[in-house]
């Protein structure tokens, strides 16, 4: 049977930083362009227009960077003094009371026996190490499934500190799963003070994931919901183990941020632990399994992915409060999906990610600044005006490229390099990792992401699970040629805006402005 994977001592973050001989070759390529381009803008003559162009994303960077500054110093200020507080409480009450009962959902469709044995092994080790009664709904989806869990129990010494309780799924989807789970368990003698934890069969918890996590309930009678740091253990190439590691550790400095304000933006559905009585209520559970809502063109949409924002949703519905723990550790097992490659791997999950942010983001808003917090709903707010601002400093540069200078190009990057290079570095210290591939990475996803929320904002009737092969059913051709139409008229006004606002629109010849109408249409 595969063994959890231990987390080796590491040597101090510095030394990490540049003591690993196969990322060389990505020091040289980040600093050899960066030189490159910065000799190349400062030696160049400055055409006309330098001004604007300086002005016009010198004002776009200093919103944009300060908003983003503004994360940092939260993500500091909880990390390094709020949480430690907070860690010293709830070890100070696990010292006197205990949580009286543990329940562990675990969803798993079709895993490898290699892959069920790591993830409730690692379960089964982190809840005998927090010394809690627990109470493991294994969903599974066949008889294989169970025989392995059955061999694991006896591996373990068959604890009756643990029991097992195995439901087959349907095959109808993860959110059938979910409430099918919680039903179960609220028909249990649920103890005062008992505990639910969600959690995906690809997840291997670190041995004191809940000795950890379960004290915070102890110490705060008024918290709710909980979730964790994650990590990656990643199959494929290395750009694509760089690309899940940015995003964790972009992850981690945005969760802590949000963390200040007794709310978050999402309650993973890899990890993330809930009071019962929140959990099996029958509001929580309706919200999992039928989660809608009601869209002006598509009419109502249920949702099928995205059983995380579902959860998150209903708990900030109800105005409770959430928490995250980053020294708690949830390490996920990804992979590219299919056909692997990874510009067209990279956007299918990063669809399925933004359309499940997009769908839930609009009626989060809805719920006004007194009941989600001011810091949190202008977060909500700003994550639907990144994806304008993200595509405005590539549309003014090509502008200014076109009615100017190429040498508009050479500024846009060098600035790029700058930026995404300090915002990598940034992550990296916060996560304790950092890669030279990340400001190109980063730039990958603040560009295309952009351009991907923009077309999912028109089309969010768009899911699909890849390894359930299930998606749901694609709207009607007037629905889908209107949408495309729409996205299209968008980006043409935005584009058009853009232009007028760096005043090359207005002030150009009409011979011009029919060159940029034609390479508009292009």
């Amino acid at each position: 049977m595969t063994d959890v994977p231990q987390h080796r001592p590491t040597s101090p973050f510095s030394q990490r930083l540049w003591a690993q001989p196969d990322i060389w070759h990505w020091w040289a390529l980040y600093f050899g362009l960066a030189t490159a381009l910065w000799s190349t803008a400062l030696t160049l003559p400055r055409p006309d227009g330098t001004v604007l162009f300086f002005l016009t994303l010198g004002g776009l960077a200093a919103w944009r960077y300060s908003w983003w500054s503004l994360h940092q110093i939260r993500a500091l200020i909880f990390l390094h003094r709020v949480y430690p507080r907070l860690r010293a409480r709830a070890t100070a009450a696990a010292a006197y009371k205990s949580v009286p009962h543990l329940y562990v959902v675990v969803l798993s469709y079709g895993m490898s026996p290699q892959m069920i044995a790591r993830c409730y092994l690692g379960l089964c080790r982190a809840a005998l190490n927090a010394n809690v009664p627990t109470t493991i709904i294994a969903s599974v989806t066949s008889n294989r499934d169970v025989r392995i869990l059955n061999r694991l129990y006896a591996d373990l010494g068959a604890p009756t500190q643990i029991r097992f309780h195995a439901q087959f799924q349907d095959g109808k989807g993860k959110r059938r799963a979910i409430s099918e789970a919680l039903r179960a368990i609220s028909r249990d003698a649920l103890p005062p003070g008992a505990i639910v934890t969600l959690m995906d069969g690809d997840v291997v918890l670190a041995p004191d994931a809940f000795s950890k996590s379960l004290p915070f309930f102890l110490a705060d009678p008024g918290l709710d919901a909980i979730t964790t740091n994650n990590r990656a253990e990643v199959t494929g190439t290395p750009i694509a183990q760089q690309w899940f590691a940015l995003r964790l550790a972009q992850r981690h400095a945005l969760m802590a941020s949000m963390a200040l304000s007794k709310r978050l933006l999402v309650l993973t559905g890899r990890f993330s632990l809930f009071r019962a009585e929140i959990a099996t209520s029958e509001a929580f559970v309706r919200r999992v399994e039928t989660d809608r809502i009601s869209h002006w063109r598509h009419g109502e949409i249920t949702f099928l992915t995205g059983d995380d924002k579902s959860t998150w949703f209903q708990v900030l519905c109800e105005g409770r409060r959430m928490l995250y723990l980053p020294d708690v550790y949830a390490t996920g097992i990804e992979a590219l999906p299919a056909p692997g490659k990874f510009f067209p791997a990279s956007s299918k999950l990063m669809t399925r990610w933004f359309g499940n942010m997009l769908r839930a983001n609009g009626r989060a808003i809805g719920l006004g600044p007194r009941r989600v917090g001011p810091f949190v709903w202008w977060a909500l707010i700003d994550q639907r005006l990144s994806i304008w601002t993200a595509l405005t400093g590539p549309i003014s540069t090509l502008f200014l490229c076109f009615y100017y200078s190429p040498v508009f190009a050479i500024y846009y990057l060098a600035l790029a390099f700058v930026t995404r290079g300090v915002m990598s570095a940034m992550a990296g210290a916060h996560y304790k990792r950092f890669h030279p591939s990340w400001p190109f990475l980063m730039y990958y996803n603040q560009v295309w992401g952009g351009m991907l929320k923009s077309i999912l904002t028109y089309h969010l009737d768009r899911q699909s699970w890849t390894r359930q092969a299930i998606k749901t059913r694609h709207a009607d051709r007037l629905s889908r040629t209107t949408g495309w139409a729409l996205h299209a008229a968008t980006l043409a006004c935005f584009t058009l805006a853009v232009g007028t606002m760096i005043g090359v629109i207005t002030d150009v010849s009409p011979g011009t402005t029919t060159e940029i109408a034609r390479l508009l249409r292009l």
